[in-house]
């Protein structure tokens, strides 16, 4: 899938307080009456998922492959993938839940990079109807568990958009990260000033304006433009002094990783 790439920069800052840098995966169960929304199926870009130990993490992403084999039939056409953060789960064959439904496994693992695919398979429902003892017609309705949309405040209320194409953010961009503890915020600038004691060099910071930082629970979740262009995936935030920044991971880089197999699935 051919990316779609905007580059600005944004003037430096100094930050001097003390970092500590945390992954985001959450153990409690989240209360809000959004939560409601986001932990339901078919599952979208800042959805709810639970690992088999009891934490909560965020799809940042829905995606379905590309190339050989992917369209060889309706079932395998319909598997989807969740991109979320590899802390979160970081084995392949590690189970994620939505509730007490188990709706996928991890198949894949970046080996440098905080990132992982989900393996979800479709519903598979039975059509069988019968209209006389020697007249039955055998089938099924096959249907993705997951969707290439995004949850974001539209008029105020949350609702899942269409994801469009992987995307940079500008200089001047205010962007949006949607947590399923934090919910949507729509403040976020690049902070090219990457503060001296942050302890990993990897993926990108950027820095909340209206004093809303991401949470425990939001490792994973989606790095939106305001009409849903796909720019990354959250990775960490800072307490203390840096507690207004974050770390998030380019999809460019997600996509390097996965060798391009994989594109957003259709909405």
């Amino acid at each position: 899938m051919q990316s779609h790439l905007r580059r600005r920069h944004l003037p430096l800052s100094l930050m001097s307080l003390l970092l500590v840098l945390t992954a985001l995966s959450h153990s409690a169960t989240p209360a809000t009456a959004e939560d409601d929304e986001r932990a339901r199926l078919p599952l979208a870009a800042g959805s709810t998922i639970w690992t088999d130990t009891g934490g909560i993490c965020t799809v940042g992403a829905v995606f379905k492959r590309t190339g050989w084999g992917a369209n060889a039939s309706r079932y395998t056409a319909s598997f989807r993938y969740l991109v979320t953060a590899k802390h979160c789960a970081p084995e392949i064959g590690r189970v994620y839940s939505v509730g007490n439904m188990q709706v996928g496994i991890v198949t894949w693992v970046s080996p440098t990079e905080d990132v992982e695919l989900v393996q979800v398979p479709p519903e598979v429902t039975r059509t069988d109807s019968c209209f006389s003892s020697q007249a039955c017609f055998l089938g099924s309705i096959i249907a993705p568990r997951a969707i290439g949309r995004v949850w974001m405040a539209v008029h105020g209320r949350l609702r899942a958009i269409p994801m469009r194409y992987r995307a940079v953010p500008g200089a001047d961009e205010r962007f949006c990260t949607s947590g399923v503890i934090s919910g949507v915020n729509c403040n976020w600038v690049l902070e090219e000033d990457r503060p001296p004691d942050w302890p990993s060099m990897q993926g990108q910071i950027a820095r909340s304006l209206n004093a809303i930082g991401v949470q425990w629970g939001d490792s994973g979740g989606p790095v939106i433009g305001a009409d849903g262009e796909l720019y990354g995936i959250i990775q960490k935030l800072g307490l203390g002094g840096y507690r207004y920044l974050m770390q998030y991971l380019p999809i460019e880089t997600v996509m390097s990783e996965s060798d391009y197999l994989y594109e957003i699935a259709p909405s």
